[in-house]
């Protein structure tokens, strides 16, 4: 599992900056992995999609009543996250763990609960992300939801 998760989820790094001391070449700011899961949850949050993807490499999507996907180009997942979610409100998007697997892999667990359009009934969903470093950040490489 951690294998398939780390091949999907990929972020963009706003906030990477190079850093340049007297006397030092320039240097690039590492984007910790809890900063890149917080960017992640906010994007669900927002329905930003296209801002969770990124626009990296391939994405993998594992959804609830939906067949999973062979690794989609950051568009078309964006897309079908997008179809996804339609209708739902969020309540809260929080990042229950985020772990770092080896150098270049990493996975985090979203906790969702939200609300169907029409219904006051909440549902709880966990969104467990593989991410992949990829220069001073991590992008999203996988995306699983589970009821």
């Amino acid at each position: 599992m951690i294998t398939a998760l780390a091949t999907v989820l990929c972020l963009a790094l706003p906030g990477a900056a190079p850093t340049v001391g007297p006397g030092r070449a320039p240097a690039v700011q590492m984007d910790s992995l809890l900063a890149a899961a917080q960017r992640a949850a906010r994007a669900w949050r927002n329905h930003e999609f296209g801002v969770l993807v990124g626009d990296g490499g391939l994405v993998a999507l594992s959804l609830p009543r939906v067949a999973a996907t062979a690794p989609l180009r950051p568009a078309q997942a964006a897309e079908l996250l997008r179809a996804f979610a339609e209708g739902a409100q969020e309540l809260e998007v929080e990042v229950t763990l985020a772990r770092a697997v080896d150098r270049d892999l990493a996975y985090v667990e979203v906790q969702r609960v939200f609300t169907r359009r029409g219904s006051r009934v909440a549902a709880t969903q966990t969104i467990y992300l593989g991410l992949r470093r990829e220069g001073a950040g991590y992008r999203v490489a996988e995306v699983r939801v589970v009821p």
